[in-house]
């Protein structure tokens, strides 16, 4: 069954987040290639590039600009956990920065992908 690849949404912050798939590959069912590219890529379809394995984030290229590295996205993560949010690079970001406060020491982020994937 593919069910689990309907739009969901739900109501934050007084705004509605709608999502399809699972937001984490690791509450797919059946953690398999063909499962994981089909949540990707309907995903991606829907312009929701991120999607997390655990604590890595996935980004698919939609190779044009979206919406989403405003001032008000930003925001919305602050102070925010990994899973309040739909997966987004600014929650990396969060994470990143509340670890480092926390734990006093240095926090590294690895990005990674082929030339031109669009890592810029």
């Amino acid at each position: 069954s593919t069910s689990w690849l309907q739009p969901s949404c739900l109501l934050m912050d007084d705004q509605y987040v709608c999502t399809v798939g699972v937001d984490d590959l690791v509450l797919l069912t059946r953690v398999e290639n063909d499962s994981i590219m089909e949540n990707l890529r309907k995903r991606a379809e829907q312009d929701i590039i991120y999607t997390y394995i655990g604590p890595v984030l996935l980004a698919v290229n939609p190779y044009r600009k979206l919406p989403i590295y405003d001032q008000s996205h930003m925001m919305q993560y602050q102070g925010r956990f990994q899973h309040e949010l739909p997966p987004h690079i600014f929650m990396v970001a969060e994470d990143a920065f509340r670890t480092m406060v926390a734990e006093e020491e240095s926090q590294c982020i690895i990005i990674s992908g082929e030339s031109g994937a669009g890592k810029t």
